[in-house]
């Protein structure tokens, strides 16, 4: 039997795509520790949770979008006026 995926041996292919499933991985958690040491409650957070599982490009949405989101969230809620 051949095994070959992508015309690599499957030992091959595995040790190109464990680079990418840990950067993944690590991004997904980085996402969760984000939202989670945000200063709202968690009805202003529930939503963005879902993304940190969403490949590789949803924790890169996260930080590029939701992050400054929920910041801005959270200066609104406490009163803080920020410059």
């Amino acid at each position: 039997m051949n095994n070959q995926i992508f015309g690599m041996d499957t030992s091959t292919f595995l040790l190109v795509l464990s680079p990418l499933i840990a950067i993944s991985l690590i991004l997904a958690l980085a996402t969760i520790i984000s939202i989670a040491r945000k200063p709202l409650p968690w009805g202003q957070k529930w939503m963005w949770l879902p993304l940190a599982f969403v490949n590789i490009f949803g924790p890169i949405i996260y930080f590029m979008v939701g992050s400054r989101m929920l910041d801005e969230r959270a200066g609104q809620n406490s009163g803080d006026e920020r410059p």
